[in-house]
């Protein structure tokens, strides 16, 4: 099992360097090898304010080498900017997927 604490603390380093959205997600999946999809999901909804619904959109991303269509591009777009989340707040999900406080 992976550290998430130290996985999310990178993920959110990675975006505060100016890393793109495709850029953490390469080092994501480097990081932690043939994860299931959920499992990536998750690191990256700890580490930033993303909606369930754009992670699942994100799921056929080409840069988890499982035959995806979308681009860097396009995750780019899809996940800027990346905002980390506060682990200091009790969240609330919405209907349109999204969380707020």
């Amino acid at each position: 099992m992976h550290d998430r604490e130290r996985i999310v603390g990178e993920l959110r380093a990675r975006a505060e360097s100016g890393q793109s959205p495709a850029e953490v997600g390469t080092w994501l999946v480097g990081e932690v090898g043939s994860t299931p999809n959920i499992q990536l999901a998750t690191y990256l909804f700890h580490a930033f304010e993303i909606s369930l619904k754009s992670l699942k959109e994100s799921s056929i991303w080409v840069g988890l080498g499982r035959g995806g269509t979308m681009t860097d591009a396009e995750l780019n777009q899809l996940f800027s900017p990346l905002v980390p989340r506060s682990a200091d707040r009790e969240l609330t999900q919405n209907p349109d997927g999204s969380w707020s406080n």
